[in-house]
């Protein structure tokens, strides 16, 4: 017999062929096990991929888009003004266009709101309010203050520091030794609280956790506290009762700590407010945005400033030691300042308050339908879902089931896109929910082919 060859070590080449090869796509894929449509146009709430389908965008596109998709006033604004939108440093210049929006939004915030400082995504809001945080303290000398508090079940963006912020456990895991050292208290989940379960309603003892974890890290040691004003995709939709930041303020007025509220995606007309923190009557030292302030025209992030903090720095003088390249960005401002427009003049900051009531009606009507509908919450244009297998018990639906991601792998075959909530809503223990945020200009017909979808899928998989 002849001897025997040994099995190649060498890898089999590539046998795709030119035409195949020409289909593969250059991008690095943030999922290589899933095959996503490409899309091409946009127009109103309705998404088109290259095959022709459309897909109503009942997601907004992760809640970016406010005004609607396909809005060529504003390109065609930018085009007008030609070379007048430049690009300029941000440390070596200010522009028009900075300077206008900004005085656009600051008429809408909340008052006391002095100053916005403009960065182009809500990660990069967060990370300038954490830092802009620590600066004010240790400028004013008090130099301990560097811990930072902030909520389980809570998302603040994905760079290291903001996602340290976030009380995101499936998303933090991978990088546990990255992590900085922040504090995390419970959230404003009555649903699931441990503190009220047994009490027959919310007792706001999660707000004086903040209070008691203050204390035991000690008070002159920490420099602020975020959250969510409604909480985003780690627990679709929750609602603080409407004494949680009236508390949650006061324990920060008696400490001297900074209180910032998160509204990447709560914000800017998304409840049927300006901003949502505006329904509980407390003003904060810092608000975090982006998303429906660029409505996706451009990559766009604002950290708006209160006049204590912005007082200090203007009156002494003082330099803000950070900054993007990109901070400002004189194109970014114009479409913001367009979609501004847009928004007062076709009454967009509130609308989503009013059709928001036909929403949060026909999702309660649903709940109804479905016992595997633990919750409905949210408010506006802002509607989460909580899934379960026992409505009695809570009981979440085991994760082999993958319910969430069957039911929005269900809802767009039917043409219909939600987002699908971060698994581990149950604390870490399971737990399904989905976001419904679709654009501010949504009908009460294009609701009914929503929750018609939902309903349907529902149905099939449950």
């Amino acid at each position: 017999m002849g001897q025997q060859t040994k099995p190649s070590k060498t890898p089999p080449q590539d046998r795709r062929t030119p035409q195949q090869e020409s289909q593969v796509s250059s991008i690095f894929s943030r999922d290589y096990a899933s095959e996503l449509p490409t899309a091409i146009r946009g127009e109103g709430v309705y998404l088109y991929d290259a095959d022709g389908k459309a897909y109503l965008d009942g997601m907004g596109s992760a809640g970016v888009v406010g005004i609607g998709h396909g809005r060529t006033e504003i390109y065609q604004a930018l085009a007008a003004a030609g070379d007048k939108v430049t690009f300029a440093y941000s440390a070596q210049f200010t522009t028009p266009w900075q300077e206008e929006f900004g005085k656009s939004i600051l008429s809408v915030a909340p008052k006391g709101i002095e100053s916005v400082y403009f960065v182009s995504g809500g990660s990069e809001a967060n990370e300038t309010a954490l830092k802009l945080a620590r600066q004010y303290h240790l400028e004013r000398g008090d130099t301990q203050r560097q811990k930072i508090i902030s909520r389980w079940q809570s998302y603040h963006g994905v760079t290291i520091a903001t996602l340290s912020l976030s009380g995101r456990t499936s998303w933090r895991a991978p990088y546990t030794p990255y992590m900085l050292p922040v504090i995390h208290i419970a959230p404003p989940y009555e649903y699931r609280c441990a503190y009220c379960k047994d009490k027959g309603g919310c007792t706001l003892d999660c707000a004086d956790e903040l209070e008691r974890a203050i204390n035991l890290e000690g008070p002159e040691t920490v420099s602020a506290f975020f959250a969510e004003t409604i909480v985003g995709t780690t627990a679709s939709g929750l609602v603080p009762r409407p004494d949680y930041y009236k508390r949650i303020r006061e324990i920060c007025d008696r400490y001297g700590i900074l209180f910032v509220a998160d509204e990447v995606l709560a914000g800017y007309g998304r409840t049927g407010r300006p901003f949502a923190i505006q329904d509980w009557d407390v003003v904060p030292d810092m608000i975090t945005c982006g998303k429906a302030i660029g409505s996706g025209y451009a990559p766009l992030g604002a950290v708006l400033i209160n006049d204590k903090i912005t007082n200090f720095f203007r009156d002494s003088r003082k330099r803000f030691v950070h900054g993007f390249t990109y901070s400002g960005h004189p194109t970014s401002c114009f479409i913001g300042q367009q979609v501004f427009e847009i928004m007062s003049k076709e009454g967009l900051f509130t609308r989503a308050g009013e059709i928001g009531k036909y929403l949060h009606a026909r999702l309660d009507a649903l709940q109804q339908r479905h016992p595997c509908i633990g919750e409905v919450r949210g408010r506006g244009l802002y509607g989460g879902v909580e899934f379960v297998a026992d409505r009695a018990t809570r009981a979440p639906f085991p994760a082999e089931k993958s319910f969430t991601s069957r039911l929005v792998s269900g809802m767009k075959d039917r043409g219909v896109i939600i987002g699908g909530g971060v698994p581990g809503a149950n604390f870490g223990q399971g737990g399904d929910h989905i976001q419904i945020t679709p654009p501010f200009i949504v009908s009460e017909a294009e609701i009914d082919i929503l929750v018609d979808a939902l309903d349907d899928t529902i149905g099939e998989i449950a």
